[in-house]
């Protein structure tokens, strides 16, 4: 009914992309590893595959409470999108901030912050599971009488928005900084460093962060990533690895307070101990070269089946569209195991006969 914003936005953000690595080259940084950059844009890929389930979710959930539940009818106008991209924003900024506080949003939410690396493709790597935790705290302004329409379009800017902030090439921004959040206020927010850990939540403005007490600047090299050590570029692992440790440790206390605790305190004892988190090396598994160019050579292929699916996805109908996620999650997951240099049944089987 409401067209995927983001989805047309695509072809923008990897033009964004390539505008950004040429320019690294160009300066020398190194601030793109080639199997880092892969993950990222795969969990991109995963979370694209599963919209159709998301969503669609989301769409109907709105547009159903807006239909039948809506205690008043606010009409579209220029000054109501200025109020939702505040309140969007309001709403984001909490939820944000308790994600990373509680252990089973934080096992969602992770998946965007692993990463070692600090550039536009961090954007794309996407959680699946928090594309579903996250509807929840918007179907209220359904009730507020927001239309679907003016809704989604400004949750599409908010988006697109924060796409543009994950990255280390554009200006500090001094005075639009003191209002809005700014790639300079977010690299903080993406660092293990003590001093930066859960600071600056703000999609679009960091007066959220001033006035709540989240707020910090950078005062010493950024080293991006998260306390616990990792262990996977494999982006179908990375969204189930720490929502695992999670239950396995909800599993081993006594008692449901125990349990519940684990599940929705915070998520301090998922980090590594007896590990220096800012010194550590990045995970960077050694891999052979015909193995990372079968990666690669997978990787492009999936780019292209991708596209040209996302272009004719309406034609699918839902056991089409599920087949199809099947295909492209088991395609990602034998990518992931070759980035991490653990190779394919296929060919451990075919060096064992060929030995």
């Amino acid at each position: 009914m409401y067209p995927d914003i983001i989805a047309l936005g695509i072809p923008v953000m990897i033009g964004c992309v390539v505008v950004e690595f040429l320019h690294d080259l160009r300066q020398k940084a190194r601030n793109f590893r080639l199997n880092a950059t892969v993950s990222n844009i795969s969990c991109g890929i995963l979370e694209q595959a599963t919209g159709f389930i998301s969503k669609g979710l989301f769409i109907a959930l709105y547009g159903w409470l807006y239909e039948h539940g809506r205690q008043a009818t606010i009409q579209d106008a220029w000054w109501v999108f200025l109020l939702l991209i505040v309140l969007v924003d309001l709403v984001f900024y909490f939820f944000h901030r308790f994600s990373h506080r509680c252990a089973f949003l934080w096992a969602g939410h992770m998946v965007h912050h692993e990463v070692e690396e600090f550039n536009l493709t961090v954007a794309l790597r996407r959680s699946v599971m928090q594309e579903f935790t996250i509807i929840w705290v918007y179907l209220p302004f359904a009730l507020l009488g927001f239309s679907p329409g003016a809704f989604f379009l400004v949750f599409a800017a908010h988006n697109l928005y924060q796409f543009l902030i994950h990255t280390s090439y554009l200006p500090e921004f001094r005075i639009f900084g003191l209002v809005f959040n700014t790639p300079h206020h977010h690299e903080v927010h993406h660092c293990r460093n003590a001093c930066y850990i859960d600071k600056n939540f703000a999609g679009v403005f960091i007066l959220w962060d001033k006035l709540f007490g989240t707020f910090t600047p950078q005062t010493e090299k950024p080293v991006f990533g998260v306390a616990q050590l990792t262990t996977t570029l494999n982006p179908v692992k990375a969204q189930v690895t720490t929502l695992a440790a999670v239950f396995a440790e909800a599993g081993r206390r006594h008692g449901w307070r125990g349990k519940l605790q684990a599940l929705f305190g915070p998520p301090d004892f998922l980090a590594a101990q007896g590990h220096d988190a800012v010194h550590r090396p990045k995970f960077d598994p050694a891999i052979e070269r015909a193995q990372f160019g079968l990666a690669i050579s997978l990787f492009l292929l999936l780019v292209v089946a991708t596209t040209l699916y996302r272009n004719y996805e309406s034609a699918f109908d839902l056991a089409q569209k599920i087949a199809v996620l099947g295909g492209i999650a088991g395609l990602l997951f034998m990518i992931g195991d070759l980035l991490d240099a653990r190779g394919l049944p296929l060919l451990a089987w075919t060096r064992r006969r060929g030995g």
